[in-house]
């Protein structure tokens, strides 16, 4: 089955999606999360795929989608998944692509204000930059992405982005600045335990102090950067090339034992002719070299043509240079002209080619010495010229990386004062804000405490009022019990004393004899004493009837229902548990149930057109519910409009923490129910 290219593939989907519309990139159909899907399907597929021309199809594809991404986060997504596609051109060696898509990352990431985003795309940009040789272009990018990674604490990114521009100035003889960027990525790496990075920055110590003839410094820089890598892998391959910049060192000491002992080393590392062979060509060349200088000739050149044998099998042309001009070399020194200047010849033009500018000055050195005299000269001015414009060059990269440093730390400090600036307004207007809220916290709380002293005020008086209603409905009970008293007092001193004194007479008609008359006398005298008895209790009754505060409130609501309802043509009735003990229920709270039952009398009374009405207090648990009960015309209670006595109701519920409940239809009449404790 013939499998279709992803970049058709695409092409379908977005054709059949954006025919509809609710399609693929409307976002609609299908959410962010399906796009991410494919997205991340065409990364896989371009990872697994082992054709670069189908790789390169599913990246454009994966770079299609995401461009197309319309969400909330839109932008985030996008310069995630740019970033993962950025990373898979440059391991494909597509540097423009690369390129451009950092660009875009980068503008993404300014709008966000995603400072991460800006610190990996300048980064990117600057090994752009660094590949296409323009140094002072990647030293700017490096430098920016270095600043925002220390603004961010971001030690171990700060440090790999410190350890690059160490090296980048290293390579144009910016010794000073590439040892001061080494020292501060040491820093930073011993910061974070970064094993690998602190190897490679005094490994980058080593070769400056080697190139600046500092050999001791240089060999314990080696030695630093061997410890370092061993604490991470002690069979690295990596070490082998330590260990050939040490030989070189000693090379240069005149110690060529010393230095053999460390070419045989590093050539002891297992396999490493096919895992790392640009290094075992460099230790055959400096070990066949150093034993060269010890006075072993035999075997030239063969011993020299092995190792640039091994330079050309994996096209490595700064090897295939370098081992061509040691052959040249040797050639020049043994008296072998013609030899010396062909393979000097091969070193030129393939160092012009690339360019090796350290090369070609030192093919055009071996050239004046085996070339025609007349050549000679020729050769000798333009080593003169070369030389000059490359010193040239060194130090205006040198004072270009030195402006760099001081233009963007100039654009920092201003950047940095506006931020104060800034930072300083935000504080004034905080501070000014803050007594504004101050003030009308001050404002709402003296407020609040007036409308406090108002309730209470207005409460105390409500007590007031229902204190001089119990005074007059004790003292209208007063009354009663003295008109009672009285009463008692008559019925006993008065009637009773008239009844003793007609039994006393009846008495004397016990002088008369007769069976009649004494049966007669006896009844009257029984009558008489059942007449006392009867009276006697009827006076003891009411001189002693209870009078009591469980009793006094809810006389006070019964003489309330009468004055409210004795004018309107209604029945009413008055009901309550003789088990509920008033004196337990607080002043407050009855005058709140008093003026509750007032409130819902008068509605009756103006809407409901009701002919009865039932008040009613039951005890329930240790609760009282209150009922008042009407069979008016009703109400829907979801529509009612909901009118101040109403609300007056709900409030005074609330004071007495209480629950509230209308139960209400059309017709049928209204229940409202009324629970407290």
């Amino acid at each position: 089955m013939k499998v279709l290219k992803p970049i058709v593939y695409l092409i379908f989907i977005y054709s059949v999606f954006t025919s509809c519309k609710e399609g693929f990139l409307s976002n609609n159909t299908l959410e962010a999360s399906s796009q991410i899907d494919i997205i991340d399907e065409y990364l896989n597929q371009s990872k697994s795929s082992k054709q670069k021309e189908i790789q390169l199809s599913y990246l454009d594809s994966a770079v299609f989608v995401t461009r197309e991404l319309k969400n909330i986060k839109a932008d985030t997504l996008k310069r995630f998944k740019l970033s993962n596609v950025a990373r898979q051109y440059y391991e494909l060696g597509i540097r423009d692509s690369f390129y451009n898509i950092n660009l875009e990352i980068k503008t993404l990431s300014g709008g966000l204000e995603d400072s991460i985003g800006l610190a990996a795309s300048n980064y990117n940009l600057g090994l752009y930059h660094l590949g296409k040789g323009k140094l002072d272009s990647a030293y700017t990018y490096f430098y920016k992405s270095e600043n925002i990674y220390d603004n961010l604490n971001e030690k171990r990114r700060a440090a790999r982005v410190a350890q690059v521009m160490a090296i980048t100035q290293k390579n144009v003889k910016d010794y000073v600045g590439s040892e001061s960027s080494s020292v501060k990525a040491i820093r930073l790496f011993e910061s974070v335990d970064d094993m690998n990075g602190l190897s490679s920055c005094y490994n980058n110590l080593g070769n400056i102090s080697f190139r600046l003839e500092n050999y001791d410094d240089a060999i314990k820089y080696y030695q630093k950067a061997i410890e370092y890598k061993e604490k991470e892998d002690k069979n690295a391959l990596i070490i082998a090339g330590h260990l050939n910049n040490i030989g070189n060192v000693y090379i240069d000491k005149k110690n060529f034992a010393k230095a053999i002992s460390f070419f045989d080393a590093g050539l002891a590392y297992d396999s490493l002719i096919y895992k790392r062979p640009r290094t075992y060509a460099r230790l055959l060349d400096n070990k066949a070299f150093a034993r060269y200088r010890m006075g072993v000739t035999e075997g030239f050149p063969e011993v020299f043509l092995k190792p640039l044998r091994i330079r050309d099998s994996v096209k490595y042309k700064r090897g295939i240079v370098s081992s061509n001009l040691r052959i040249a070399t040797i050639y020049e020194e043994i008296g072998d002209k013609k030899s010396s200047a062909s393979y000097a010849q091969k070193a030129y033009d393939m160092s012009k080619e690339a360019p090796f500018i350290d090369e070609v000055l030192e093919s055009l050195s071996l050239f004046m010495k085996v070339k025609d005299p007349k050549e000679g000269v020729a050769y000798g001015e333009e080593y003169i010229r070369i030389s000059d414009s490359l010193q040239t060059e060194e130090r205006a990269f040198q004072n270009k990386f030195a402006r760099i440093r001081y233009e963007t730390d100039k654009l920092e400090i201003e950047k940095n004062k506006a931020t104060e600036t800034s930072r300083l307004l935000i504080i004034i207007f905080s501070f000014v804000a803050i007594l504004f809220l101050l003030g009308y916290i001050i404002l709402q709380r003296r407020n609040a405490r007036k409308e406090l002293e108002y309730i209470e005020g207005q409460q105390q008086a409500n007590e007031e009022i229902f204190n001089l209603m119990l005074s007059q409905q004790t003292k209208l009970e007063e009354g009663k019990h003295m008109a009672k008293q009285r009463i008692s007092e008559e019925l006993h001193d008065g009637i009773l004393s008239r009844l003793f004194g007609l039994r006393l007479s009846l008495d004397s008609l016990n002088t008369k004899h007769g069976k009649e008359v004494e049966k007669l006398r006896s009844s009257y005298i029984d009558q008489l004493k059942d007449l006392g008895k009867e009276i006697r209790r009827i006076s003891h009754d009411i001189n002693d009837e209870a009078f009591s505060q469980d009793t006094l409130y809810p006389d006070v609501l019964q003489k309330l229902l009468n004055d409210q309802l004795e004018t309107q043509d209604v029945i009413y009735q008055f009901v309550y548990d003789e088990e509920i003990n008033w004196e337990l229920v607080t002043n407050p709270k009855k005058v709140h149930i008093y003026r509750i039952i007032q409130e819902c009398v008068m509605n009756i009374n103006k809407h409901a057109k009701a002919e009865h009405i039932t008040v009613t207090f039951k005890k329930v648990d240790s609760d009282i519910q209150l009922v008042i009960e009407d069979d008016g015309v009703g109400m829907d209670p979801a529509k009612a409009k909901v009118g101040i006595g109403m609300k007056n109701i709900k409030s005074r519920v609330a004071q007495i923490a209480g629950s509230y409940k209308v139960v209400s239809k059309i017709n049928l009449g209204t229940q409202i129910q009324i629970l407290f404790n």
